[in-house]
């Protein structure tokens, strides 16, 4: 048995505060179950399917100190506002107003910890006979909070003040009893004060549970065995996660994405990334993102920090308990103030969570992926991933319901792409990344609440990014108004609809933008009188079809339909390398185009069947053509050379294109095909490539929508072989990116 010893009234206690592994592990799990617990007793209590359906929430059991021991399986960009929130009522609460036995806080305040305004947050703390022993706490989103525009994301804000209202800490909740003038603030300004009201009801119920469960341990257990057992966890993920790093390579990755959009003007704002790994630490640099905007794509601090994190969790402690306040002396997030993803108030952020939060998160992932990958033919190889679809994509809708009574509904409904990895394909219609629980909802769920009819929703061909594996497919939905007294007002807002952002890895294409098309006066009516239920966008006819900007709203009349299809996954390798079958199996199954298969994985079928000798002379003939239309990336990289298989190979395969090879006295990268050699391990390899410029339509038929004349795709090769060793997707003007460096 543990070290602990048994109480006269049944209890246990540690001596000298020990805790044995046994019980440790015992403990580690059950507090992990009953944050999951309170997570899902709200998900049962809650009536939004924006939380029982699509899981747009997320809960978090804290330290005394707020750090953060574990967070759920929801959405994790909105999980790490609970410990800065915390944290921050430590620091300006404890005193006036203090807090107590039975109480709780409530805030949507970005730079106090919310992701934005409409994550409410509920935070109580957790006591045992008078001592604070921890802190439980839980955010949701609520379909609406207030402010100008109906469902928050206020397209059109120029700051804070032009958005839903702040609220900042206050206590809700007193030694157990509702503060009612509190509650009654909180839902006063809301178009939607019923749902809400219930949302809140499911937060207090499930950090109320989470009370009694902590309670049973302490009287079990002992208080002094449950506070140590929290440092304990925190220390054995913090070693842990070291130990990780210490063993993957040492080097610098850059990475650079675009918001498209900031609700005002339709401009594309930068997030530059510099991730250095040193050893057993992480740097992650965003000197050099644009500076805030007079629009609600902003996020926090909170943000920035939530956004890593959420690419950490995933990547790098898929099989660690996910406890980030393990994290903070491991990582080190650097930036200067007033940067888009780490903004002053009072910035505009209602759109915090689905703009600058989750292209930092974005940009962080690519750059993880390619330090992966960069582990050669270790254990870590097939852990690296390409970019998941480039963002949320989201409508938000409103109104007059079909009995005439105001609605406002999330549509949650926009399943995009994952990235593929070294050895499998990304999964199709995944979701969006690093929130494995999050779903989308039924469309009866929402054909039931709101005056829409989903005419189609299916898996979209050509959305995935090609490569050796290719990304998964997005999804693709057409919404009509049904038996609505008005027209159904719309705001929709995504980002990767200018420029494919879902990145993709060693030669693989990225996922193709995001499609909003407003199609007005449609057959529609007709064709449903005939009996006629279109399933895409080929059999409808139009008046007029307008491609929507990444963020957009207006009105659907009658005869109107809103089609929105979302990216997929980045691909991972050079498409060339696809196994012919593969190709075909997706051309069967309606994921592949038989021109994507022709022109971009030079495969031809035949009807339904692979024309082997066709394709191995398109193959050919597709490599010539590169070595024929390339030139040197970089005029000042050295001259070429090849080992013919000289030196002594120090990586394994790098990415499925490169391995380091010791020759000479120095490291270099070599092509993994030919051996042709790409200078010194420091340099990035692209350097001494060749490399020749496409348009974005290249890859993905869907990308005709976004900015062709102002978007450039970059491809680079090896100089002896032709094997694609990497993509970029850059502005016009924007200077080629040297974007890794490896150590010696």
């Amino acid at each position: 048995m543990s070290v602990a010893t048994l109480q006269a009234d049944g209890s246990e206690s540690a001596r000298d505060g020990a805790v044995d592994p046994i019980t440790l592990e015992v403990l580690r799990h059950r507090l992990w179950m009953i944050n999951d617990e309170q997570g899902r007793l709200a998900v049962q209590i809650s009536g939004s399917p924006v939380v029982y359906e699509s899981k747009d929430f997320n809960s978090s059991l804290l330290t005394p100190e707020g750090d953060s021991i574990f967070i759920g399986v929801y959405t994790t960009r909105i999980a790490m506002s609970l410990h800065v929130a915390t944290k921050y009522i430590i620091a300006h609460h404890a005193e006036n107003p203090g807090f107590g036995e039975g109480d709780a806080f409530i805030t949507n305040d970005p730079w106090i910890g919310a992701g934005h305004q409409n994550d409410y947050l509920v935070l109580a703390p957790l006591f045992w006979d008078g001592e604070l022993v921890g802190w439980t706490g839980i955010a949701m989103h609520d379909v609406d909070v207030g402010g100008p525009v109906a469902g928050g994301f206020t397209a059109g804000a120029r700051d804070v003040y032009n958005e839903p209202p702040l609220v900042p800490p206050l206590r809700i909740v007193e030694g157990g009893q509702v503060r009612r003038d509190v509650e009654a603030m909180v839902l006063r300004n809301s178009r939607t004060p019923e749902l809400n009201a219930l949302n809140l009801r499911a937060r207090l119920a499930a950090v109320a549970r989470t009370r009694e469960r902590i309670d049973d341990i302490i009287r079990h257990y002992g208080k002094d065995v449950f506070i140590e057992t929290q440092q304990r966890i925190l220390d054995l993920v913090r070693r842990a996660f070291a130990r990780r790093l210490s063993e993957l390579p040492n080097g610098t990755w850059i990475e650079e994405g675009f918001l498209d959009h900031d609700s005002n003007n339709d401009e594309l704002y930068r997030i530059r990334l510099a991730m250095t790994k040193r050893d057993d630490r992480l740097i992650f640099d965003f000197t050099g993102t644009d500076g805030q905007v007079e629009g609600p794509v902003n996020c926090a601090w909170v943000g920035m920090e939530s956004g890593v994190i959420s690419a950490v969790l995933p990547t790098l402690c898929y099989d660690m308990p996910w406890s980030p306040g393990a994290l903070t002396e491991v990582l080190d997030i650097r930036a200067p103030d007033g940067l888009i993803n780490k903004a002053r108030y009072p910035a505009a952020v209602s759109m915090a969570t689905v703009g600058a939060i989750y292209a930092t998160q974005q940009v962080a992932s690519s750059a993880i992926g390619r330090m992966l990958a960069a582990a050669g033919e270790g254990r870590y190889r097939n852990e690296a991933q390409a970019n998941w679809t480039s963002s949320w994509q989201g409508t938000i809708v409103s109104g007059s319901g079909r009995d005439g009574a105001g609605f406002t509904g999330v549509l949650l409904d926009q399943a995009g792409g994952a990235g593929a990895l070294a050895e499998r394909d990304g999964p199709d219609s995944s979701g969006i990344p690093g929130s494995p629980s999050q779903a989308i909802a039924n469309v009866e769920s929402y054909e039931r609440q709101y005056p829409l009819l989903y005419v189609y929703r299916k898996q979209c061909p050509d959305t995935g990014g090609p490569g050796r594996m290719r990304g998964g497919v997005g999804s693709e939905s057409l919404i009509v108004p049904h038996r609505a007294p008005e027209p159904v007002t719309y705001v929709v807002t995504a980002h990767g609809v200018s420029q494919p952002e879902a990145r993709g890895l060693y030669g693989g294409y990225p996922g193709s933008v995001h499609v909003r098309l407003l199609l007005r006066r449609t057959n529609l009516r007709a064709l449903f009188a005939r009996g006629v239920v279109p399933s895409s966008l080929d059999e409808i006819a139009a008046e007029t079809t307008e491609a929507l900007a990444a963020i957009d709203r207006g009105a659907l009349d009658a005869d109107d339909a809103l089609v929105a299809v979302a990216s997929g996954g980045g691909g991972f390798g050079d498409p060339l390398e696809r196994t012919p079958d593969r190709v075909v199996r997706d051309h069967g199954a309606g994921l592949c185009s038989a021109a994507a298969a022709r022109d971009i994985y030079g495969v031809i079928i035949d009807g339904e069947n692979l024309d082997g000798p066709a394709t191995v002379e398109r193959r050919h003939a597709l490599r010539e053509k590169r070595l024929d239309e390339a030139r040197p990336a970089d005029g000042a990289a050295g001259n070429r050379r090849t080992f013919d298989g000289k030196g002594t190979d120090v990586s394994g395969v790098i990415g499925g294109c490169l391995k380091r090879i010791a020759h000479d006295g120095e490291v270099v990268h070599v092509c993994s095909a030919c051996g042709t050699a790409y200078g010194p391990v420091a340099d990035d390899p692209k350097r001494h490539a060749v490399m020749r410029e496409l348009s974005i339509t290249s890859f993905s038929p869907w990308n005709r929508y976004g900015l062709v004349e102002g978007i450039k795709a970059l491809e680079f090769y090896c100089p002896g072989c032709g094997l694609l060793i990497g993509t970029q997707v850059r502005k016009k003007e924007d200077p080629l990116l040297w974007d890794m460096s490896l150590a010696g």
